[in-house]
C-alpha cells in the first residue's frame, strides 16, 4: 500500500500567524487569493496550532451572522491540529480522518516540519486510479474468459 507522501497534494501550504491580530476576513481573503480551502495557523516560532477550513468559516462566521472582520482567527481555528506522518499508510490516514470526522490531515516529516496536506479528495483520486488500472487489466483478460 502507498504512503501518505506518495499521494498528498502538491499544493503550497498556506499559513497565518496567531499573534498577528488577523481576523476571519483576512483568512477568507487569503483563501481566495491563494485558491486554497484551508489555512494552517502557526505561532511566531512557526509551531503549528490549528487549521481553519472553509467549513470552519461557514460554522463560525456565516452561521453566526457576525462580520468576519470582528472575529479573531483564534476563535474559529480547529485545534489541536490533527496530523499524520509522511511515511504512514493511506489506510492509517483514512482511519484517522474517519475517527476525527475531518477531511484534511496535515502531513509532517520526522523533524515535525509541515510538508503537505492530505485530503479525502487525494485518497479518492488514488483509489480511482487503482480501480481503473484493475478494470483495464481484467478487461484485457476478457478474451480468455470468452474462449472457455
Amino acid at each position: 500500500m502507498s504512503s501518505v507522501s506518495e499521494i498528498m497534494s502538491e499544493k503550497e501550504i498556506v499559513t497565518i500567524t496567531t499573534d498577528s491580530g488577523k481576523t476571519a476576513q483576512d483568512v477568507a481573503d487569503l483563501m481566495v487569493k491563494r485558491k486554497v480551502g484551508s489555512v494552517i495557523v502557526v505561532d511566531k516560532n512557526n509551531q503549528h496550532h490549528g487549521i481553519i477550513t472553509e467549513r470552519d468559516m461557514v460554522k463560525h462566521v456565516c452561521m453566526k451572522n457576525v462580520a468576519a472582520s470582528r472575529i479573531k482567527i483564534e476563535e474559529i481555528m480547529s485545534s489541536p491540529l490533527i496530523t499524520i506522518m509522511s511515511y504512514d499508510s493511506i489506510d492509517t490516514a483514512s482511519r484517522v480522518m474517519r475517527q476525527s470526522n475531518i477531511k484534511r490531515l496535515v502531513v509532517l516529516e520526522e523533524d515535525n516540519r509541515i510538508t503537505g496536506l492530505l485530503s479525502v479528495t487525494d485518497i479518492t483520486k488514488h483509489l480511482a486510479k487503482i480501480l481503473l488500472n484493475d478494470y483495464n487489466r481484467y478487461r484485457s483478460l476478457r478474451f480468455a474468459v470468452d474462449l472457455t
